[in-house]
């Protein structure tokens, strides 16, 4: 804080007392507007000239596979004409990402769909590698969703 500053708010707080004061407040009251007046200016002084207290922003991070890109496909779909394209994307990325990171399977890889199924049904193994589904209807994009979300990590460790 600048020394100059608190100086003036000093000076500023014995001139108030002293005006109060003046006309006609006691001596004990006058002392404490000049006491409201140093805090106020001091505190006030402090704000302005020192560091800005605002709280930080935590920076948003979204990773891919994250519960928000599911809810997000969850607003893209309708009623008729089954699930957009769009939907079944985001759904297939989230599918690729947690494929990868609790099994280490690659979705895009045709010599894997065997270990896949096994972690998947089948049909909803279909339907992410874009066999035969163009029409996917609501009730089956319900059945791909808990298959992904019901999908738990292996025991087994490698070295």
């Amino acid at each position: 804080m600048n020394r100059g500053a608190v100086i003036g708010v000093l000076v500023l707080a014995v001139v108030a007392a002293g005006v109060s004061w003046f006309f006609g407040v006691g001596v004990v009251q006058s002392l404490a507007v000049g006491g409201v007046v140093t805090a106020v200016g001091v505190t006030w002084t402090a704000i302005r000239e020192g560091a800005p207290v605002t709280w930080p922003v935590p920076p948003v991070r979204s990773a891919p596979g994250a519960r928000r890109e599911l809810s997000e496909a969850a607003w893209a779909l309708r009623s008729r004409g089954g699930v957009p394209e769009r939907a079944l994307g985001r759904v297939r990325a989230v599918a690729r990402r947690r494929l990868w990171t609790l099994h280490r399977l690659d979705l895009d890889d045709p010599e894997q769909r065997g270990a896949i199924e096994a972690v998947l049904p089948p049909a909803v193994v279909a339907v992410l590698q874009h066999e035969g589904r163009p029409g996917l209807d609501l009730a089956g994009f319900q059945a791909v969703l808990s298959a992904i979300e019901a999908m738990t990590p292996t025991t087994e460790r490698h070295p």
